[in-house]
């Protein structure tokens, strides 16, 4: 395939493929990371892609794991007590840290699932793709697909259950 494939293909698909990014790890400077590691590993094997390549279910397959990865190795940034105001009863700005401390927890959460748990949980929860959706992505069956999302969700709720009161 030629350079301008590789172009064209980042035009086409680069803004997707940030989207399911941030989503996924709900932190822009670390989906900005798994956008360079997404289009870089498809670079390097650039000369290996001969055939027609259905990229829609490769990006997202590949950007959810690349994501993944990049959610496993992070450490939590710590919140220092100095930047916290006390707990007021309006939607303010502890609201919003507690958002964010609830999305940081998700993003742990999910880098603990198995691989497939964390793909399923992810094109269904977050993507909204159905199970054959998600069945075609993966390369498995709908019914597996059941399984692995009732098992991430019970695995999720277990985690998160300080945060789900």
């Amino acid at each position: 395939m030629s350079d301008s494939g590789f172009e064209e293909l980042v035009n086409t698909h680069g803004r997707h493929v940030l989207n399911v990014a941030l989503r996924t790890v709900r932190d822009a400077e670390m989906a900005q990371d798994v956008y360079q590691e997404v289009f870089l590993a498809i670079w390097r094997r650039w000369s290996q892609y001969t055939g027609p390549v259905h990229w829609g279910r490769y990006l997202y397959r590949v950007t959810v794991r690349k994501a993944l990865e990049l959610a496993r190795g992070r450490r939590p940034a710590a919140v220092e007590l100095d930047d916290c105001e006390p707990e007021s009863s309006g939607a303010g700005p502890d609201a919003t840290l507690r958002l964010e401390d609830l999305q940081r927890k998700l993003t742990e959460s999910l880098a603990k699932l198995p691989e497939r748990q964390a793909e399923v949980f992810v094109l269904s929860r977050i993507e909204g793709l159905d199970h054959a959706e998600i069945a075609d992505i993966l390369g498995c069956t709908p019914n597996n697909v059941r399984v692995s999302l009732h098992r991430a969700v019970k695995q999720l709720a277990s985690e998160m259950c300080d945060y789900l009161d």
